[in-house]
């Protein structure tokens, strides 16, 4: 069970980016929007997720808590969850191409997510904000890239 733990902790990050760019790709009808909008959603997602972690910090669980972590990590600020982030910003660009494969990739960034909080490496507010900035930022570069310009 904890080879699980750790390869939805350490590795299905990469699987979620890898199958949603693939399912962005062919998409041939909104292949270029939703490349568009990941030009705008991915730097501010990743720049939201630096600055509250400028103005909130806290150490890992396991740092807290004294115990040994499933995946070695340094201790440093645990908030928000940075693969979480990943995760949820590249399945929630999945989801304008297609729903039902995008919400299945959101099933796998949850896992993501669940995964590093049994790891003792994130506290579960930690991995829900990510979570919460991958879906607003893509919806506000979707409503950005929708807007018509004047």
């Amino acid at each position: 069970m904890s080879e699980l733990i750790i390869f939805g902790a350490k590795y299905l990050v990469f699987a979620v980016v890898a199958l949603a760019v693939l399912v962005v790709l062919a998409d041939t009808a909104r292949r270029k929007r939703v490349a568009l909008i990941a030009l705008f959603a991915l730097p501010l997602g990743y720049s939201l997720v630096r600055l509250v972690g400028v103005f909130y910090s806290h150490h890992q669980p396991f740092a807290e808590l004294g115990f040994e972590p499933l995946v070695p990590h340094e201790i440093d600020n645990s908030f928000p969850s940075d693969h979480t982030f990943a995760a949820g910003a590249f399945a929630s660009l999945a989801l304008l191409s297609s729903r039902t494969l995008g919400l299945m990739l959101w099933g796998l960034a949850l896992l993501v997510a669940l995964s590093r909080v049994v790891a003792g490496l994130h506290w579960p507010e930690d991995v829900f904000v990510a979570a919460i900035i991958a879906l607003l930022s893509v919806l506000l570069a979707d409503i950005v890239v929708r807007k018509p310009p004047h």
